[in-house]
């Protein structure tokens, strides 16, 4: 019995330290993604200067979702946009066959993206869901990095826990080191943002964004993401009021926004 008791006893002891050793290095890890996002909310930035823009969308409704009215303000600047679908969004609605759904949703980007004025769209045609950092992909994206030479590259906050949009961050940050800096632009899409430092007033394109939300009928066959997206900017404009950055009425987009150097301490921070 003895012999039993101790056994347990040291079962237990040692699963306990495991567990709390994992719980260290997890609260480690929010902790310094939280001193990187403080500077990030006191790191200045006009926005909207950038003459060449690339997005990075995961899905082909993304790109709309999360910076669509922004996007839409960059073409009517004369800015020279070029949107990257990662993924295919084969998995988005179960009344087609995928291949079915494939063909209808890159339909559906282009029509949309053209409403926002975006010049050129990309299709890499990964599988939904099956994302990853393949060489093959961290390829494909520096070249196109190369191709269109960014100032400004949007794409979704590495704190998302959507597998394709973590997925998006890493390819992103593994052809960095191929490239020379350009500033990150982080936006929200069904995760809001917590903490952010610029916020783009977008209610005088509200129904652009709108019409261009409305192309992809493919999603809105699941759930309304028109009303839910832009939902989701009139909290953002709330909230933006409640920081400073406008009057808390109408819509907005916010993101985190740093250079590409400091985006990759805050990937080093949560242990990327």
């Amino acid at each position: 019995m003895r012999r039993l008791l101790r056994y347990l006893y040291e079962i237990l002891l040692k699963t306990r330290m495991r567990y709390s050793l994992d719980s260290l290095k997890h609260f480690s890890r929010i902790h310094r993604s939280i001193t990187i996002l403080k500077y990030l909310k006191t790191t200045k930035t006009d926005g909207l200067k950038e003459r060449n823009v690339l997005v990075l969308s995961p899905h082909p409704d993304d790109d709309i979702i999360g910076c669509g009215g922004t996007m839409y303000q960059y073409h009517l600047r004369g800015a020279r946009i070029t949107t990257v679908y990662m993924t295919d969004g084969r998995r988005g609605n179960s009344r087609y066959t995928e291949e079915e759904l494939v063909s209808v949703r890159k339909k559906e980007a282009m029509k949309a993206s053209a409403i926002i004025g975006v010049e050129k769209t990309i299709f890499l045609d990964n599988r939904d869901l099956e994302l990853f950092p393949a060489s093959k992909t961290i390829s494909e994206l520096l070249e196109i990095l190369r191709d269109s030479r960014p100032q400004a590259v949007f794409l979704p906050f590495l704190l998302d826990a959507h597998p394709d949009h973590v997925a998006t961050n890493k390819i992103l940050l593994c052809a960095m080191k191929y490239f020379p800096s350009f500033v990150c632009y982080a936006y929200g899409i069904w995760s809001p943002l917590s903490s952010f430092n610029l916020s783009v007033d977008i209610t005088p394109y509200i129904d652009v964004k709108r019409n261009a939300l409305e192309e992809h009928k493919s999603q809105k066959e699941v759930f309304d993401i028109t009303e839910a997206s832009l939902s989701l900017s009139k909290y953002y404009s709330i909230v933006s009021g409640m920081y400073g950055y406008g009057n808390g009425k109408g819509w907005a987009e916010v993101y985190s926004v740093c250079p590409s150097e400091k985006y990759k301490k805050l990937a080093e921070a949560i242990g990327w």
